[in-house]
């Protein structure tokens, strides 16, 4: 074929007409490639067209899916069939972005049915959607309103430091299906026991050196029960970080008869006033002032420093009884517990307590069937936990003699009291009344009466009262006085001599009866044998010491002689000091003991107790049955020798009973940070489910101010806006 046509142009060449058709040929030809361009640019165009139409439908639609449930964040609608009437998330636990329900599920996914619909005539499928909300942790109601790291909290929410044969935690819960739930990790050194019933249950792990029984209980992400054990992270106390020793000896109200009473920071040590006013059957609201409390009680006849000036009654044991009310640190404006403290989880400023026990001394919430309450909140710190309640580890009671050559002495100048006509002691110097000399015939030393024989035919009687006898540094309030003892140096020809010792404190003057002595030389009178030790003891106790005066006096008959070398003061006493918790320093201990005492014990009945703070106590144990709570028991954590918790048969509080907050960087309730993902479904009508990669990404903050959600208040920040490419 294309030989023959060659061959007809070949004939044609040279003819007109065959120039007309290759011209033809040509202009066709043209026509022809530039008509099959045109069509190609026209219909890559048009797929063009599509395919952009399509990447903005996809945009359009994630767009609108994103807008839609932010919508809903900032108006409340909700999909769920258990919220209440106006309410709004705020990432409160066991509720979702979109609402909850009865089952106790939460609805964290909004499906958006036909959010592009077909019309007729539209070339474009249907497209539904589904976005996924993510809440930030500790944000919103799960955030905290102050900074908190991991150099201001407990490594878990609970550690049990016990490495012997007793249980390190022991639970049990109010029935099979019931679960003690922990918000942070849980370790003990030595084991873990369900005692009975339920789960232990954390959001983090659960770990014990020597085992778990069951093992099918324990219930969270991590649970090792053969893991290696955690050091104690020996957090000193408030007092210890001050170093200025034991505060001022505080005296608690006798009673609490205006319904109220405030109580100052400082040192107790005798339970016995402390239960008048908190174990009785009177109804009383009281207020534990911020700062740092010792206890230390000395009521135990087992203790080396028992005061035997106060009462005995109920050894080392402060109970809270019924009808009371509780409350130390800053209060609020709330009338109810939980929340008349201001709480350091919340607030940066928190202003509040911490009780520290020394010794066997310990703390008893019981209300005996009777309601009671109690809620102590700790001071934020940045650099530390907001240790609530401490255990003292370390420090031991020391006894202290003032003798020998540390005796009292008098310092001032001796006062003589003349015998009139019978004449009267002379030489009377403090210097001659220090030192016992102890030569008689040698009286340049001493204080010297020598009677005459003239004058009354009766005794007559001369006297030295000398002043001083006071320690370098006055004793506080709060010491213990043990003993005290008079040595005086003396030699009387006379039927009697007589020596009196009256404190500087107003108290009753403590006196013997000196027998007459034909040498000179020391005699000792023991004051703690005489009438009136009792009220020396508690005078010193109450009010210090800083001195006293002493009078000696003498009577002699005519031609009889009365010498006076030297009269010293030997004291020995206790000063308040901090004492750990430790079996050696305080005979009868019972808090330090394993099986002993529990430094923290609730009882149960009606009793509430809320510990806003880390509950701190190395060397002893806490014993919690828990019944009427509405919210965390330990918050911030606790840390003991051994934990043993009881649920009673009414308890139902749903959420954490201990719990260690998450890091945060401190936006508090206000605050909620959560993250939305679009998931797009083309061609689905409904149903869409979220799966693949999100067409769409935004961080979205959700502002209540104030901390009241919903509208006007509420404010939607979009923070970032992601299309996935």
């Amino acid at each position: 074929m294309i030989a023959r046509i060659v061959r007809r142009l070949r004939r044609l060449r040279d003819d007109e007409g065959g120039a007309i058709l290759i011209i033809a040929l040509v202009v066709i030809t043209t026509v022809a490639l530039v008509t099959t361009a045109l069509l190609t640019r026209g219909d890559g165009s048009i797929r063009a067209t599509v395919a952009l139409r399509d990447v903005a439908n996809s945009s359009y639609a994630a767009d609108a899916g994103a807008e839609v449930a932010l919508n809903a964040l900032r108006t409340g609608h909700n999909i769920g069939d258990h919220e209440p009437p106006s309410w709004y998330y705020t990432n409160k636990a066991g509720t979702g972005c979109f609402g909850y329900n009865l089952d106790g599920t939460v609805e964290n996914t909004l499906t958006l049915d036909g959010l592009l619909p077909q019309t007729p005539g539209d070339t474009k499928s249907v497209m539904s959607a589904a976005v996924t909300c993510t809440p930030e942790d500790a944000t919103g109601d799960q955030g905290s309103a102050v900074p908190i790291s991991n150099a201001n909290k407990p490594g878990n929410a609970i550690l049990t430091l016990s490495t012997g044969s007793e249980d390190g935690f022991s639970f049990r819960t109010n029935g099979p299906a019931g679960a003690f739930r922990v918000r942070g990790g849980v370790w003990s050194n030595s084991n873990i026991v369900r005692d009975n019933n339920g789960n232990l249950e954390s959001t983090e792990s659960i770990r014990a050196h020597s085992g778990c029984a069951p093992e099918s209980a324990m219930v969270a992400p991590v649970v090792n029960c053969g893991a290696g054990t955690v050091a104690d992270p020996n957090y000193p106390s408030d007092l210890e970080l001050a170093g200025t020793g034991i505060p001022a000896l505080q005296t608690p109200p006798a009673n609490c008869n205006g319904g109220s009473v405030a109580l100052e920071p400082g040192y107790y040590d005798d339970v016995a006033k402390l239960n008048a006013l908190t174990d009785s059957n009177q109804a009383c609201f009281l207020h534990f002032k911020p700062g740092t409390y010792y206890f230390d009680f000395h009521n135990n006849p087992g203790d080396a420093l028992h005061d035997t000036d106060i009462a005995t009654a109920g050894g080392n044991v402060w109970k809270i009884g019924r009808r009371k009310t509780l409350v130390a640190g800053t209060l609020t404006t709330d009338t109810t517990v939980p929340g008349r403290c201001v709480n350091p989880i919340e607030d940066v400023n928190a202003q509040g307590v911490q009780f520290i026990f020394g010794g066997d001394s310990r703390m008893q919430v019981n209300a005996n069937g009777q309601d009671s309450a109690v809620e102590i909140c700790a001071s934020y710190h940045a650099d530390r936990p907001p240790i609530a309640v401490y255990g003292q580890k370390i420090g031991a009671a020391s006894r202290t003699v003032l003798g020998g050559a540390d005796e009292l002495t008098t310092t001032g100048t001796p006062v003589v009291s003349p015998a009139g006509t019978g004449g009267t002691f002379t030489q009377v110097t403090a210097a001659n009344l220090q030192k016992v000399d102890g030569n008689q015939t040698t009286s340049a030393n001493l204080a010297v009466w020598a009677r005459d024989n003239t004058g009354s035919n009766s005794a007559l009687t001369s006297s030295i009262t000398m002043s001083g006898f006071a320690p370098a540094t006055a004793l506080p309030k709060g010491t213990v006085l043990t003993g005290a003892r008079l040595t005086v140096a003396h030699r009387s020809t006379g039927s009697q001599n007589k020596i009196t010792l009256t404190p500087n404190l107003g108290t009753a003057p403590i006196s013997q009866t000196l027998p007459a002595r034909t040498t000179l030389g020391p005699e000792i009178v023991d004051l703690a044998t005489q009438t009136g030790w009792g009220a020396l003891q508690k005078a010193v106790h109450d009010s210090g010491f800083d001195g006293a005066k002493v009078k000696f006096e003498a009577s002699l008959g005519r031609n009889q002689t009365s010498q006076l070398d030297a009269v010293r003061l030997e004291l020995t006493y206790y000063l308040p000091t901090l004492r750990g918790q430790t079996t050696t320093a305080i005979p009868g201990n019972t808090v330090a003991t394993v099986g002993g005492a529990p430094l923290i014990q609730a009882l149960g009945n009606t009793t509430t107790l809320y510990i806003q703070g880390t509950s701190y106590a190395p060397l002893a144990s806490i014993d919690l049955a828990l019944n009427n709570i509405a919210e965390s028991v330990f918050r911030f954590g606790v840390i003991a020798r051994s934990l043993k918790i009881f649920e009673t048969g009414s308890f139902d509080y749903p959420g954490w009973v201990i719990e260690l907050p998450e890091n945060s960087p401190g936006f508090g309730i206000e605050t909620t940070m959560v993250r939305l993902e679009v998931y797009l479904c083309p061609g689905v009508a409904t149903g869409c489910t979220p799966s693949g990669s999100p067409d769409l990404t935004t961080r979205v903050k959700i502002f209540d101010q104030g901390g009241t959600p919903g509208p006007p208040h509420r404010q939607i920040s979009v923070l970032s806006w992601s299309h996935r490419r």
